[in-house]
């Protein structure tokens, strides 16, 4: 919440805002694909560790600069820590958590991002509003140090089993060869799925800032938002596990879908508020939904480099959310950048429904 408040304070407006998010997510894209390669190689925590490392640079950049192409170099570097540790963690989940056993695991870990999201936007507006924007990035500099801390003393590393010679290249090229019909047709629900949690990230302060909303107005919004979120990771992980993922990824990017589409509509605080408890409520339905779904879907053999795949398909729609809202609120109008949102996710639900297989039913053991 706090970047594209931020930009809009220093009058660069709400297209570069998009753009600014939407760097995030190519830092993100350009370092998928490596970081399972690297994951490969050193295994887990080193990854994680790394990861940390990057968003605490890059947040302490946006603390210290006020330029707008240092911001933008600090959202590529953000985006790439950020996809480490993601693609780390669930790496290491994939790892330790069996498969009857893995939604929990993973909503779980989901949940713990979005208690961030819960308390983050509250504290940060409070603390934006009072000591200015700069101060409020390097707590979160010093809250993304301190969980490397946390990682270095309580983390175990677990370590690929070596391969001598390996060509992490060619094993991509066969696992795109050979899984082409998952990563086709879940990867696609994934990116739209992704393109819905870009969009609400930033459709939110912007349509509470061009609603005249004041940033602790917008701030509450967007924790009430993510306390609905938050909430669900315990029951959809109960759910994955024992029903199956589409259970809980098709609702939530039909209602997703529907809350992006009802946000032109808000003419206030109390409808913007009612439509991003919507969101929240889709998402939580989400939560941990796509990262089980790749795991389950990731060979023994080559699972790193295959979940490095798996979020860089995702990862396309974080990125390309942002700058796709950027162009149609500068050519069109941002409602229409809501519509156009909502529009991809209904198709990504269909195709969730209608092609992608239910992966626990498949891979469940025999009795």
């Amino acid at each position: 919440m706090l970047l594209p408040l931020h930009v809009l304070e220093q009058s660069a407006g709400a297209p570069f805002a998009a753009v600014l998010i939407g760097l995030r997510g190519v830092g993100m894209v350009l370092f998928d694909l490596p970081v399972g390669i690297l994951l490969a190689r050193l295994g887990d925590k080193p990854v994680l560790l790394g990861g940390l490392a990057a968003m605490t640079v890059s947040t302490a950049m946006f603390a210290l600069s006020d330029s707008l192409w240092l911001m933008s170099v600090a959202a590529l570097v953000s985006g790439a820590g950020f996809t480490a540790w993601l693609i780390g963690s669930q790496s290491y989940i994939t790892d330790c958590i069996d498969i009857d056993e893995r939604g929990r695991a993973i909503a779980a870990m989901a949940g713990t991002m979005r208690l961030g999201s819960l308390i983050g936007p509250v504290v940060g507006a409070v603390v934006a509003e009072a000591f200015g924007f700069e101060f409020a990035f390097v707590v979160l500099a010093i809250a993304a140090g301190g969980a490397a801390i946390l990682v270095m003393v309580l983390t175990s590393n677990v370590r690929p089993e070596k391969q001598p010679g390996i060509a992490h290249l060619s094993r991509i090229r066969e696992i795109v060869s050979s899984h082409s019909k998952a990563l086709a047709s879940g990867g696609f629900a994934s990116t739209g799925l992704q393109l819905m949690r870009s969009a609400r990230m930033l459709l939110i302060p912007l349509f509470g800032h061009f609603l005249g909303l004041n940033i602790t107005a917008i701030g509450v919004i967007i924790s009430l938002s993510a306390l609905v979120d938050a909430a669900m990771f315990y029951p959809v992980g109960v759910i994955m596990d024992r029903y199956g993922r589409k259970w809980a990824s098709v609702p939530c990017l039909v209602l997703f879908a529907v809350s992006l589409a009802l946000m032109p509509l808000t003419q206030g605080y109390y409808s913007l508020l009612s439509v991003s408890l919507l969101a929240g409520f889709a998402n939580g339905l989400g939560t941990g939904s796509m990262l089980t779904l790749g795991s389950d879907l990731a060979p023994i053999a080559a699972r790193r480099e295959f979940l490095g795949i798996w979020r860089l398909i995702g990862d396309l729609g974080h990125a390309g959310g942002p700058l796709m809202i950027g162009a149609l609120i500068e050519l069109v109008t941002l409602g229409a950048a809501a519509t156009a949102s909502a529009g991809i996710g209904l198709a990504s639900a269909a195709v969730m429904y209608w092609l992608v297989d239910e992966t626990l039913r498949r891979e469940k053991k025999p009795e």
